[in-house]
């Protein structure tokens, strides 16, 4: 029976991590169905732990006691709270789904973990994340070789997002956690084990090496100190023979693959690129490292000061990405904003206020003093090892929380489970015994559990049904995303069945008026109104359901209000291209040419471009024709700014010949 059960808990581990591989489905987001699986697969675990209640209703009733998950219900029960004044109550139950999924997960696996052999089970945990690193290495070849035959090195990089990562940095930081379990199943292995965890690790620092983030790159020097200085003076007995060998199953496979990747690099830089880009040699990559040419220090200076600004309860769990948007109004080009602040830490203190921001940095604060306990106390020697290949996980983690957003990945969600996890799984031997027996044959504790499986299933269900609606979402996003001109070219049929959960697209337009576009373009205007009336707070800064509602009353032929909404979505929201195409378009239809002149001014001042130029002339000539001093001016100016636009050039030809 207890066989039965080692071998299903390894089952579980072993579809937890090939989150790495599930595809996004034609999603517009590949987050959208990985937070959809995670949040089923939960389900399934939990029952399979409820269902076998007699069994580790101890594991539940020790973790209960564990200090960092009593830290992380009051994390969750604070982000929650947040519902009541969030700025979008609806994007933070969205970002609650996946908060709920990872909280879920950190207990399945803690009571999966509890009194177990914990040498046995992680070498199981690493021998599998050593072949999803070499998967997932091969996957990254196949597509480099792809992608370098057509376009650049710099390209290529860019586009190395694994199997369904989202972007490079994501990629990065899933390998870059995946090497101190690739360590510990080369030194619990024999030769063969660990020819195959050398052949990983070598594989996962190439990949890091291509990849060149500096993030990763910063965290892969952080664990090779940890692992130097465990290997070094916290061994049982030293031995310089000992010590010397495992060292070099970490230091000899990245002093090998750093030569021979700045060698390809400098090869492929030859014959594809002849100069170097973004992405050079691994030495030039680690000499950038600042936080001044990261482009992340405007980011945090705007979260700080959201924070400051909003001490007591900040924007709201999930808001920051709404809130940084009056930070980035002369900056973001059209609708590519700041999503994230690229610190998980100032984020929190900027969505949670004071009270969120520290719980979310306590928790990280107690994983370091179990760490230190484990390490410095010589009672808890026979865990060391466990817990600093755990530890190692959890130092690349935070490496990537203080320079990404690994929050919202759930590749990244289910590695810091693991690590958590697996971190503070020496508890169940360490805890007082008598203590826990106590409690568990306590008649009101059965029925303390069987409430808490109740919240755990209900909170599960909600998560389930929010991921459901958002994973939708994206199949539909995937095609609206590139329809967001005046005249959308899907039908009605293709986009009416949009959810309206999440309220938000992936890039935080808001989602209503998206949809009511395509019921102006068929004519019928009680369906949009009712679309852009219901929701027209979802993301007030970009000012978009303005845009929409000027499109609207353009189809009334209402021309008063649509001008009117068009001038307050393009001077609140300036460097949108398309609010500037309708505010060009209503000055002409005014015969407005004072305010064509402002909005020109306005747009070049923060995008001086042949689009803006070709739009302003146009309108001027439509109104003024070829006999306009001024108009004529402008053309030449133009002309000598953009020689090559054939827009441009057609239009001053067509001057010159009459």
């Amino acid at each position: 029976m207890e066989n039965e059960k080692n071998k299903l808990s390894s089952i579980f581990y072993v579809l937890y991590l090939l989150i790495h591989f599930v595809p996004p489905f034609w999603g517009s987001d590949v987050m959208g169905i990985q937070w959809l699986y995670l949040s089923v697969l939960d389900l399934y675990v939990l029952g399979y732990l409820m269902l076998n209640h007699a069994h580790f209703k101890e594991a539940f009733i020790s973790i209960f006691r564990n200090k960092f998950f009593i830290v992380y219900v009051a994390y969750f029960l604070w982000a929650v709270g947040s519902c009541f004044y969030a700025i979008n109550r609806v994007e933070t139950l969205v970002c609650l789904a996946r908060l709920i999924t990872t909280f879920i997960l950190f207990i399945n696996l803690s009571v999966l973990f509890h009194k177990k052999d914990m040498k046995i089970v992680l070498k199981k945990i690493s021998y599998i994340i050593t072949l999803v690193a070499i998967l997932d290495f091969l996957i990254m070849a196949g597509i480099f070789i792809w992608f370098i035959r057509i376009t650049t090195y710099d390209k290529t990089v860019l586009k190395l997002c694994g199997m369904s990562y989202g972007n490079k940095n994501i990629t990065a930081a899933s390998m870059l956690i995946n090497i101190p379990f690739i360590i510990y199943y080369i030194n619990q292995s024999k030769l063969k084990g660990r020819i195959l965890g050398i052949a990983s690790l070598a594989m996962a620092i190439f990949s890091l090496f291509i990849l060149s983030t500096r993030s990763t790159l910063v965290g892969m020097f952080l664990i090779l100190i940890i692992y130097m200085v465990y290997i070094i003076f916290m061994q049982p007995k030293f031995s310089f023979k000992s010590v010397l060998f495992k060292l070099s199953y970490f230091i000899l496979p990245v002093v090998f693959v750093y030569f021979t990747s700045n060698l390809f690099i400098d090869y492929v830089l030859k014959v594809k690129q002849q100069n170097v880009g973004g992405y050079g040699k691994v030495s030039k990559r680690i000499g950038d490292i600042s936080i001044a040419t990261s482009g992340r220090n405007e980011f945090w200076i705007a979260g700080i000061d959201y924070a400051k600004k909003h001490l007591l309860l900040g924007s709201g769990y999930g808001n920051w990405k709404i809130a940084a948007l009056p930070y980035e109004r002369e900056r973001v080009t059209d609708f590519v904003g700041p999503y994230h602040v690229h610190n998980d830490f100032i984020e929190n203190f900027a969505e949670l206020g004071l009270i969120g921001g520290l719980l979310y940095l306590i928790l990280f604060f107690l994983a370091f003093l179990f760490f230190l306990k484990i390490w410095f106390y010589k009672k808890y020697r026979e865990y060391l090892f466990v817990a600093t290949i755990s530890f190692m996980g959890f130092t690349c983690y935070f490496v990537d929380a203080c320079l990404n957003f690994p929050a919202e990945r759930p590749v990244m969600q289910v590695m810091f489970a693991f690590s958590a996890a697996l971190l503070f799984s020496p508890l169940s031997f360490i805890n007082k015994k008598e203590k826990v027996e106590d409690t568990v044959k306590n008649p009101k504790s059965k029925g303390a559990l069987k409430i808490l499986y109740i919240v755990f299933t209900i909170l599960l269900l909600f998560a389930i049904t929010i991921n459901t609606q958002v994973f939708r979402s994206f199949l539909f996003q995937r095609y609206m995303m590139g329809d967001l001109g005046d005249n959308p070219r899907l039908k009605i049929e293709q986009v009416e069945n949009l959810p309206l959960v999440p309220n938000l697209s992936y890039n935080t337009l808001p989602i209503h008026p998206m949809l009511a576009r395509y019921y102006i373009k068929e004519g019928r205007f009680n369906e949009a109104y009712q679309l852009l009336i219901a929701d027209k707070n979802a993301n007030p800064s970009y000012h978009y359901n303005d845009y929409v509602m000027s499109l609207y009353f353009a189809g009334l032929k209402n021309n008063d209000s649509s001008y009117y909404y068009s001038k307050k979505a393009f001077y609140n929201w300036p460097r949108a291209e398309r609010y500037y195409n309708n505010i060009i378009a209503q000055t002409i239809r005014n015969n407005d040419t004072a305010e064509m002149n402002f909005a020109f001014k306005t747009y070049v001042n923060y995008r001086n471009e042949t689009f803006a130029w070709s739009k302003y002339l146009k309108g001027r000539l439509e109104s003024f024709g070829l006999h306009d001093g001024y108009t004529l001016n402008m053309l030449d100016s133009a002309y000598k700014l953009f020689p090559k636009d054939t827009t441009i050039t057609k239009l001053h030809a067509r001057y010159n010949n009459k």
